[in-house]
């Protein structure tokens, strides 16, 4: 697409675009829409975007001599001898991404318009639901791509990313890819952060849901109001042909009441629900009895909580939604293990029950200690856990109070303290689960930690790492060191052999 076809296509659709430095008739051809001023290649229009540590602007000259043939920028800047699609001084940060995201899928080719896209929202549950579909899907004949925290995903092809939404050049590219392999169906996680930067912009969405909502991401919502906003324009932008499940919350429920979308409200405890799940817990996993608007269904799983009952019904409640049938959804997500570091259980040969898991939030430490609780109930459970530094603050009480609430003994230790004291951090944490009684330590060195655990077990106890999950590393002082808690957990059993 040139140019000139790219801005009349803008004007005529309400945005005010002004065209400079495109002198003696300059027009050339857009190959695609670039974000990042390294990444450029020649023909790419440098989309010079107002970011959350820098400003896209103060890389025109690196962009233009990497080969950009167009700049979209905010404003008066000006560099080298290329087409400027301008956009006024007055546009929100947040407008300027929206654009710059449409254009993406623009010269994209439309990609995600060729598939089936899920996206799914949520503090909990975003990873777990995603993995899920990509398995379940799959196993129904239907060619599925994902991406989220765990990356970007199609067949054997992997892509890492650093956000659990990618920025939108990044996304509409690779959904490119996926419809050039063939592929039918995408399902991405959707993050508030992700959606309030405009990453999912372009992204034309089939059927969205949302797991839940509860405290997380503060640091940068600074209101729960504020952060189920930022997740309800998900569903805002959605087209009436669109499906969208809702938890039964009225709150949620009425902050998506302008979404145009065919909305579906789901439960495990709501009889009254739209789409309902009952079920049943022991060690072995679950008994999920489905019944709703997308008919009767029954998922023996693996799969321990009641978190992981709600996940199996999301999921299921997308598939219905993709036209894939009630008992071919239930065989297919019955055969699904759980996500990677999503109560993933490491070395089962060992006398404990050893578990990691991503809960980095208060009500996910919750829910995952009393899902262990529920599933080995003669047991005693201890869980190793910390707090990320340079992010919510606030949660780091509360997470101490969730797990001395719901833990017969908890040890304390670093997460990922990134910039932050690792001590300050623990003494926060500390101090929420010394509000309970539950007996507690506090050990600094994750590695150690692991190891004081491991060694206090007796037989049939279980024990939960908490807070990385799938992560391989510990980030310290903006340096990511190797460190992986499934890794750790092994080698302290193996230090016990």
């Amino acid at each position: 697409m040139k140019v000139s076809e790219l801005l009349h296509q803008l004007s005529a659709n309400g945005a005010s675009v002004t065209l400079r430095g495109a002198e003696g008739g300059i027009d050339p051809q857009l190959l695609r829409a670039c974000f990042d001023s390294r990444l450029v290649q020649p023909g790419d229009l440098f989309c010079g975007l107002g970011g959350y540590r820098t400003d896209g602007r103060r890389y025109l000259s690196q962009a233009f001599e990497r080969g950009a043939a167009a700049f979209l920028l905010q404003g008066e800047e000006h560099y080298g001898s290329v087409p400027h699609l301008c956009l006024p001084e007055s546009c929100s940060p947040v407008e300027v991404a929206t654009l710059a995201g449409q254009i993406a899928h623009t010269l994209a080719g439309r990609p995600s318009g060729s598939l089936w896209v899920g996206a799914v929202t949520g503090t909990n549950g975003k990873s777990t639901v995603v993995h899920l579909l990509e398995h379940a899907m799959s196993e129904c004949g239907v060619a599925t791509a994902c991406g989220g925290t765990l990356g970007l995903r199609f067949q054997d092809q992997e892509q890492a990313i650093c956000n659990t939404t990618p920025p939108a050049d990044v996304l509409h590219q690779w959904l490119k890819g996926v419809v050039k392999s063939h592929g039918e169906a995408v399902v991405l996680e959707a993050s508030s952060i992700g959606l309030e930067q405009g990453r999912m912009s372009g992204v034309e969405v089939d059927c969205a849901a949302w797991t839940n909502l509860s405290h997380d991401h503060l640091d940068m919502h600074h209101t729960m109001e504020a952060y189920a906003k930022a997740k309800a324009a998900l569903f805002l932008d959605l087209g009436p042909s669109a499906i969208a499940l809702l938890p039964s919350n009225e709150n949620l429920q009425k902050i998506c009441a302008d979404s145009k979308a065919q909305k579906i409200i789901w439960s495990c405890q709501d009889s009254a629900a739209d789409l309902r799940g009952s079920c049943n817990f022991d060690a072995s996993g679950m008994r999920l009895e489905i019944d709703g608007v997308f008919g009767k269904g029954l998922i023996q799983s693996p799969l321990i909580g009641q978190h992981n009952a709600e996940n199996l019904l999301v999921a299921f409640g997308m598939m219905r939604a993709k036209g894939i049938s009630a008992d071919a959804a239930c065989h297919a997500l019955q055969s699904c293990a759980a996500a990677p570091g999503r109560l993933q259980r490491v070395a089962p040969e060992f006398q404990g029950r050893l578990f990691v898991d991503y809960a980095h939030s208060p009500e996910a430490l919750e829910h995952v200690l009393k899902a262990l609780r529920e599933a080995f109930p003669q047991s005693r459970v201890g869980v190793v856990f910390g707090a990320g530094g340079d992010r919510d603050c606030e949660k780091r009480g509360p997470m101490g109070l969730a797990a001395g609430n719901n833990a017969d003994w908890c040890v304390v230790t670093s997460d990922n303290p990134r910039c932050e004291d690792p001590a300050q951090i623990a003494a926060a944490v500390a101090k929420g689960v010394q509000a309970t009684t539950c007996p507690n330590i506090l050990e600094l060195d994750r590695r150690r930690a692991i190891r004081l655990a491991v060694e206090r077990l007796l037989p049939g106890d279980v024990l939960l790492l908490a807070g990385k999950g799938h992560e391989t590393y510990q980030e310290i002082n903006d340096v990511r060191h190797s460190f992986d808690d499934r890794v750790e957990l092994r080698e302290a059993v193996a230090c016990l052999a």
